[in-house]
Parts: structure tokens; sequence; C-alpha cells
């Protein structure tokens, strides 16, 4: 049954307000699809009881009808949850500020930069 995947930028439309999120990213830097399995870093964020739901990404420069970047959004309140913020940046990123577990990269999506593709909401986009 077909399903309605929103956009990380939607979501944080739809919030109102800065939202954090999951990228999913290949060997060479570039967004894997949504189609990519995440159930083990979903059995992690479960186990540690911070909300997520799967999201298509965010790209500027293009629109997907169908598939596109995945992402794996993370619901938590920038005000109200900086320890697992800080607990989901310690398990996917190193010392270094590299990805500790590759093909995820933690992320921000500020609501003013979501705000400015609001036109992409519009039915008739």
């Amino acid at each position: 049954m077909a399903e309605v995947l929103e956009t990380i930028d939607g979501i944080a439309r739809r919030l109102g307000r800065d939202v954090y999120y999951l990228a999913l990213i290949d060997d060479d830097g570039d967004f894997r699809d949504i189609y990519t399995d995440v159930s083990e870093i979903t059995c992690w964020l479960d186990a540690k009881q911070i909300g997520w739901s799967l999201c298509a990404g965010f790209d500027e420069d293009r629109v997907w009808i169908e598939g596109g970047p995945g992402c794996i959004f993370l619901d938590i309140h920038p005000d109200h949850g900086p320890e697992a913020m800080e607990m989901v940046e310690a398990h996917f990123m190193n010392a270094e500020g590299e990805p500790a577990i590759p093909g995820y990269v933690p992320a921000m999506l500020r609501l003013m930069k979501a705000l400015s593709f609001a036109g992409r909401d519009d039915p008739d986009f």
C-alpha cells in the first residue's frame, strides 16, 4: 500500500522548528535512497527511546516524485532534548568528528532554511 513520506524540510515547517535527522550517506558522500535498510539504526533509536520516522532528504536543487535521498527524522526538540542529541552524536560520530557508523551522519535543518522552500508544499508545485 502506498504511503505518504514527508520530507525533512516539510517536517520542519509542520513543526515550526529546527529539526535533527540522520542523513543516509554512501561511501562517496552522496545520499543513499529511502529504500535503504535502516533497521539496525532504528532498533538502537527505539532502545534509547528516541522517536523517529523515515523521511526523504532535502535538496535545494531537486524535487523527487518518488524515492529520493533517505534520512531518519529524530523527534528531538532542540530546546528540550540536548541530552538525547548528545547521545546520538556520541553514538554516530567519533572523536575526530567523522561518522562512527558508516552511512549515517547526524544533521540539523534550520527552520529558516526549510521555510525558504515552503512553496514546495503547494499541491500544484
